[in-house]
């Protein structure tokens, strides 16, 4: 049978925009509940200055506190060097980066240029190695940016290229405020595979009115077999104006599923898995009024 992989990001990207601080009890539970649905690929949290992203404060008491099970990779976003010895210290064997192809968004999510981006990305790849421990990167903003508009996808591709050469085993593609549709969801991943030689490459659709399903669907046929997705739909950027959200999880493993392409996940748990994250967010709930 066809399978794909899911790389859950609902306790870090899901999260990390909610206005009222969740507990860290709270954040624990969903992690473990993620793991007992089956999830393989956990994003737990993000090692991030607090002033900056308070709700994420609390990343090494989450990280001390789940149930961690064999074969399953927990990991969490460095943004920085300092992030990446924090997360160091919590025995982590993965790590995630990001950076944007826009210098606007790239200068307000993480306060500096896109090749400062680039070299920093480096610096951690770098030291990850020495350390034993891989390194997974976003590229955001690839489909278009809320500031700048429209984005060359020749950015994302030289972006991609590089973080293969520092040493990224899997990049991902993110639309980081759901402006991608599915023809530039075919033909951008399609592109920057083909010039890919050691990287795998993931895609990271935002929530736009259901359009993310259809942005995953074409990924699919266009060769990618990573998907990104955060239980109960939570998320989004906190710099990024109009990020609605990510794609839900529960509803990306059904489509799958009924196309009779496995997950290894269980649908009766990530779908309760999906209701718990919701009963943590107030963001979702204040755009339900919104289509969202």
């Amino acid at each position: 049978m066809e399978s794909v992989e899911i790389f859950e990001v609902g306790p870090r990207d899901g999260l990390q925009p909610e206005p009222v601080f969740v507990e860290t009890a709270k954040k624990i539970e969903l992690v473990n509940r993620l793991t007992e649905a089956g999830c393989k690929r956990i994003e737990v949290t993000s090692f991030v200055n607090p002033k900056w992203v308070p709700q994420m404060g609390d990343a090494k008491e989450v990280f001390q506190g789940i149930t961690r099970k064999s074969g399953v990779v927990y990991s969490a976003l460095v943004p920085n060097m300092k992030g990446f010895e924090r997360a160091l210290e919590c025995g982590l064997e993965e790590v995630v980066t990001i950076m944007s192809t826009s210098e606007s968004h790239n200068k307000k999510n993480l306060n500096c240029s896109v090749a400062e981006s680039l070299k920093g990305v480096e610096e951690i790849n770098r030291a990850a190695k020495q350390a034993g421990i891989r390194v997974r990167s976003y590229i955001a903003t690839v489909f278009g940016c809320p500031i700048e508009g429209a984005m060359d996808p020749k950015k994302a591709l030289d972006i991609a290229l590089a973080f293969e050469s520092f040493g990224s085993y899997e990049v991902s593609l993110g639309d980081t405020t759901g402006m991608a549709n599915p023809n530039s969801a075919y033909a951008i991943p399609k592109m920057i595979a083909a010039s890919l030689t050691k990287a795998r490459l993931a895609v990271h659709y935002h929530k736009y009115f259901g359009l993310e399903f259809a942005n995953n669907l074409a990924s699919y046929n266009a060769g990618i077999r990573i998907f990104d997705g955060a239980a109960g739909g939570l998320g989004g950027c906190p710099y990024a104006p109009g990020a609605r959200g990510n794609c839900a999880t529960e509803i990306l493993t059904e489509m799958f599923h009924r196309m009779g392409i496995e997950t290894g996940i269980d649908q009766k748990k990530i779908e309760e898995t999906g209701e718990f994250a919701q009963t943590l967010s107030t963001l979702l709930h204040q755009k339900e009024g919104v289509k969202c």
